[in-house]
């Protein structure tokens, strides 16, 4: 059994009353690719159950290396592949924003890391499931999904902790938050745990807590 890191999912947000007037292709080639010629990839999504409406609408621009999506108050910026130099890439960004755009009214940050494994085998079942489950089968149900999440204090962070299980796909998702006053706080917040050093802590907390092996990380404790 191998738990992948699903690098499309993870991201650093910022949480803030960004202007989503400036997040188009011109500018950020301009300001965040250096006005480099960067072919850059732009999609408009709209995730509604009754399809789409252009008032929710939202723009994502991804080069090479790196997607930018503002939704809402949400400014993400996710690697486009498992490669710790696109990780580090959406740390620079994110910096270059901070420098760019000062006055941003912001109110925190997550890296988020989001973990999957779709052959779910009995030693992952007993890990994910609930006391109650064998009370509630003989009652005649059975189980179609499960999610539960904790709220954790771990390094002066938050780590919000979400596990959960749909069919045979097991889901962990780890969200470190920690609150901020400015931009010029996250310059400092994000310096004191940069992206790549909450990566290994997330690959740490899956190996060391729960014994599971990660894709291209070597589990020491089932050695």
């Amino acid at each position: 059994m191998l738990m992948k890191l699903d690098h499309s999912s993870s991201a650093l947000v910022i949480v803030g009353g960004w202007n989503a007037h400036i997040f188009n292709p011109n500018w950020i080639r301009r300001y965040l690719f250096d006005g480099e010629k960067e072919k850059l990839k732009v999609d408009i999504l709209a995730e509604l159950p009754n399809g789409f409406n252009p008032q929710f609408a939202s723009q994502r621009v991804s080069s090479k290396e790196v997607r930018i999506q503002l939704q809402g108050n949400k400014l993400s910026l996710s690697p486009i592949e498992d490669n710790d130099k696109y990780f580090k890439k959406t740390e620079e960004i994110a910096l270059l924003l901070a420098d760019y755009l000062p006055h941003t009214p912001v109110s925190g940050f997550g890296i988020n890391f989001v973990f999957t494994e779709n052959k779910v085998n009995e030693e992952l079942k007993n890990i994910v499931r609930s006391k109650d489950l064998s009370k509630i089968e003989k009652f005649g149900a059975s189980l179609i999904s499960q999610q539960y999440t904790r709220s954790l204090e771990l390094d002066s962070m938050t780590l919000n902790f979400t596990i959960e299980r749909k069919d045979k796909k097991v889901t962990f998702k780890l969200n470190f938050h920690t609150d901020i006053r400015d931009l010029a706080e996250f310059k400092t917040k994000i310096s004191e745990t940069s992206v790549l050093t909450m990566k290994e802590k997330a690959v740490d907390f899956i190996v060391s807590v729960y014994n599971l092996e990660l894709k291209g990380v070597m589990n020491e404790q089932m050695e």
